[in-house]
């Protein structure tokens, strides 16, 4: 299952891509059954400078809900760490997700629901 994935803060609609793909990498069960990539992607129309995509390739042994799991962990970490807000998309077969903000139970909502389909 492939999943792409970009994040961008709320505040400044600065992307933050890299710091969710560096935190996909330094995961241990993430790096096990997951393959992440960081692919250039073209600018929206509020962002400036370099802009970011992760391509996630997942075993069947790394669920969307694993996903989930390794986000949530992430915006908390931010969080703690007073970073600004962001909004998480996330797309998979042309099914596509926003998600902005700290709610990370409402990212696992959406991510069973891709898991799904």
């Amino acid at each position: 299952m492939q999943i792409l994935i970009r994040c961008v803060a709320e505040k400044d609609g600065d992307d933050v891509s890299s710091e969710l793909f560096d935190w996909l990498v330094d995961d241990t069960s993430a790096r096990k059954h997951a393959t992440p990539k960081l692919l250039p992607d073209t600018p929206g129309p509020n962002q400036l400078g370099t802009v970011a995509i992760i391509q996630l390739v997942l075993s069947g042994a790394f669920s969307a809900t694993s996903l989930g799991v390794v986000i949530a962990q992430w915006r908390e970490q931010r969080r703690a760490a007073a970073a600004p807000k962001i909004t998480v998309t996330v797309e998979k077969d042309g099914k596509q997700f926003a998600v902005t903000g700290s709610d990370a139970g409402e990212i696992q909502r959406w991510l069973d629901d891709l898991d799904a389909a």
